[in-house]
């Protein structure tokens, strides 16, 4: 890709990623020296009727999550701070308390909204482009990225430097990893890719999932390790008598994607019970199917305690490949019961194929085994 762009543009004139194009998304892990860490996922939301970008932004530390807006105007002069920020709103966890010590606050998932501007806003600094023409060096960063072309800023007043090592694969922003003085506090792109909200298929198979740095999540009934960068949205509605609550997200582009949901039901105990086995029948019909294309697996099974029912399945269809894995839990006290599913797949063609399915079976297995009713 990145001769591509130097045959066509020319390597000062080059972008420093490719054209935004709505349904792109990247991610971002910062594990910070006092092991404080942010979570961060950018999606291209897609344009609006005067022709801004509209993007949002999930934020996610140890304190809970938020999601902010922003607003990217193609004809702002390159003198106007782009994107603008807009409407934050927490997600998870307790609403910032403005009376909380600074260590607590900055810990804050809204006070990490900056760092996506300091992401976003250097894709159209002159500076960036000509480091692009520049000489790379090599690198070990997630999705393959082994090269990258540093740009050095001085933070005027600051005393320290940003350095930002770009890479024109990286989708909307261009830049792999920006440290502090090059190396203190890195934030790492961990995914990116492109999923086009009318399902066609890209041109490339540079679309990631990322199933890194994994963080024990308190929802309001549960607790759960999944990878950081992972933003599960809560839904309730009332089903059958029980009331049940959904926990889902979708991740990946479209040639290779996962999805993980966790859906809870609360009600008498002879409905839950119901409710427990019903799931675990379709589940063991699905695996005594001998026809279509799910087989079950042998290996990569989740392994549970007490009446917790495991499931880990291989679906192969005519361009693409999959993997899923299940459990089944319900509470001691019999009032409730979760069923959680995971679904990972990856087109045949992918060159990433074999490693991609490997990675999905191995950490599907371990998020299912970490569930805990709270």
């Amino acid at each position: 890709m990145l001769d591509w762009f130097k045959k066509r543009l020319g390597s000062k004139h080059q972008p420093i990623h490719p054209p935004w194009r709505a349904g792109q998304y990247v991610s971002y892990f910062l594990e910070r020296e006092d092991g404080s860490w942010t979570a961060m996922a950018i999606r291209l939301q897609g344009q609006m009727e005067d022709g801004a970008w509209a993007l949002s932004v999930d934020f996610k530390t140890s304190l809970g999550e938020c999601t902010a807006w922003f607003r990217s105007d193609p004809g702002a002069s390159l003198d106007a701070t782009d994107p603008l920020p807009g409407r934050v709103e927490r997600t998870r966890g307790a609403p910032m308390d403005g009376s909380a010590g600074v260590e607590r606050l900055i810990q804050e998932p809204e006070m990490q909204t900056s760092m996506a501007m300091n992401l976003l806003m250097v894709r159209r600094w002159g500076a960036a482009k000509e480091a692009l023409g520049g000489a790379a060096r090599e690198v070990r960063y997630p999705c393959g990225i082994d090269q990258a072309y540093p740009l050095v800023t001085p933070v005027p007043g600051a005393g320290y430097q940003k350095h930002h090592d770009l890479n024109p694969r990286v989708m909307l922003t261009g830049v792999a990893c920006l440290s502090i003085n090059g190396g203190k506090n890195p934030i790492t792109v961990t995914s990116f890719g492109w999923s086009d909200p009318k399902g066609s298929m890209p041109d490339s198979y540079d679309d990631f999932v990322d199933f890194s740095h994994p963080k024990r999540v308190d929802h309001e009934a549960f607790s759960l390790t999944y990878p950081a960068t992972w933003f599960l949205r809560r839904e309730e509605v009332e089903k059958s008598g029980l009331r049940t609550v959904t926990y889902a997200t979708q991740l990946g582009g479209n040639t290779c994607a996962a999805t993980l949901s966790v859906t809870l039901s609360h009600g008498a105990a002879a409905q839950v019970a119901a409710e427990r086995d019903g799931i675990v029948d379709k589940l063991e019909a699905l695996a005594e199917s001998k026809e279509g294309d799910a087989r079950r697996r042998a290996v990569d099974v989740p392994i549970l305690s007490g009446d917790a029912a495991g499931f880990a399945f291989d679906f192969i269809g005519p361009a693409i490949d999959g993997s899923s894995a299940n459990g089944v839990f319900r509470a001691e006290a019999g009032d409730r019961v979760a069923h959680i599913s995971l679904f990972g797949c990856i087109a045949k063609a992918n060159p990433r194929r074999d490693q991609t399915l490997a990675e999905m079976r191995a950490v599907f297995r371990e998020i299912v085994e970490s569930f805990q009713f709270t």
